[in-house]
């Protein structure tokens, strides 16, 4: 986020990691400069709301509603991404993880009997030879750091844990480069196999989205969320229904927003999108490449073609004597 923003009819500025409600009216700060805003939601759009002048900034952005039902799989994520958001994460170790060159990877293990644990992940992909590795226990904070060198073969990697917990791991090769960072829940049966499952269910949820969607943080909502399980730290988002001037409510001195005929959402076959306003006289202004409609958009003539994959189509209304309305997003998807 990039500059300070805040929903329409609130005072509060919004913070990273806020929830903020689908079909909110997102505002800018007046005077703060350049501002931009990603909304993540749990249909799994992404959505980025952005602005460099004032006019193209007082105008604010609707944010979509959800396009399909989110699976129960998809708010919990969320709402432990929520919870972990308003918690520190300016450890040392964390830290160290920003500063570092090395691939950052997540993963639940199983530990055995003689307290070790297998990897697979980035691990399996490094090449044969002698590693070393530095851990220390984020469940266990007083507890020393720990780590020894190992000898890599095959596909995957073996390592000495003392307990049960999370824990951040440091992998290094011969000439003590670091390699990976890695986030491990260290469990024991019947406790792994559950977290593992969901574990899985969150890493596939987050592979869909990022495939549909590019740029979701994968690495840092996986991360959020074995911290939220390990730490127990739990699920604190709680919302109200929004008020009426964040439901579409619109002032006489603004113009009607656009509306999507169909609605936005998945479609079998290509698909026709007509732009509607109840403005009479208005001008729509549109784009379909995902970037905010500025004063110099596309001025809305013919209905627009969804054809064979997505379309992200964003857009607002402008007419005579009145201000301009938000903008408002759809995403269109032929297939799944």
């Amino acid at each position: 986020m990039i500059g300070a923003w805040h929903i329409a009819g609130k005072e509060n500025a919004i913070s990273d990691g806020d929830a903020v409600l689908p079909g909110s009216l997102l505002e800018p700060v007046k005077g703060a400069g350049d501002h931009s805003i990603t909304v993540l939601l749990p249909d799994g759009q992404r959505i980025l709301c952005e602005c460099f002048t004032f006019r193209d900034c007082e105008r604010g952005f609707r944010v979509p509603p959800l396009y399909r039902t989110p699976t129960s799989t998809a708010v919990d994520l969320l709402m432990r991404v929520n919870a972990m958001s308003k918690r520190s994460k300016d450890s040392e170790t964390a830290k160290q993880r920003e500063d570092s060159a090395a691939s950052h990877d997540e993963a639940v293990a199983s530990i055995g009997a003689d307290k070790t644990i297998e990897i697979a992940g980035l691990a399996a992909d490094l090449s044969d030879g002698i590693y070393s590795y530095e851990a220390v226990s984020l469940s266990h904070p007083v507890e020393k750091r720990f780590g020894s060198k190992f000898e890599k073969h095959g596909r995957s990697v073996r390592l000495s844990i003392p307990s049960e917990g999370l824990f951040e791991i440091r992998i290094s090769d011969r000439l003590n480069t670091p390699r990976i960072d890695l986030l491990l829940a260290a469990l024991r049966r019947p406790r792994a196999a559950r977290v593992f499952k969901s574990y899985k269910e969150v890493e596939e949820l987050l592979k869909g989205w990022n495939e549909a969607y590019q740029g979701w943080p994968i690495h840092d909502f996986r991360r959020d969320y074995l911290r939220s399980v390990m730490l127990g730290i739990g699920p604190a988002l709680r919302t109200s229904a929004p008020p009426s001037d964040e439901s579409g409510v619109q002032f006489a001195d603004v113009a009607r927003e656009p509306r999507f005929r169909p609605e936005p959402g998945v479609f079998k076959t290509d698909t026709e999108v007509v732009l509607e306003s109840d403005t009479a006289g208005a001008t729509i202004h549109y784009t379909v490449d995902g970037s905010q409609p500025l004063d110099g958009a596309a001025v809305y003539r013919a209905p627009i073609i969804v054809k064979g994959t997505a379309l992200t189509i964003k857009a607002f209304t402008s007419a005579e004597g009145m201000k301009d309305s938000p903008v408002v997003t759809g995403i269109f998807r032929i297939g799944d």
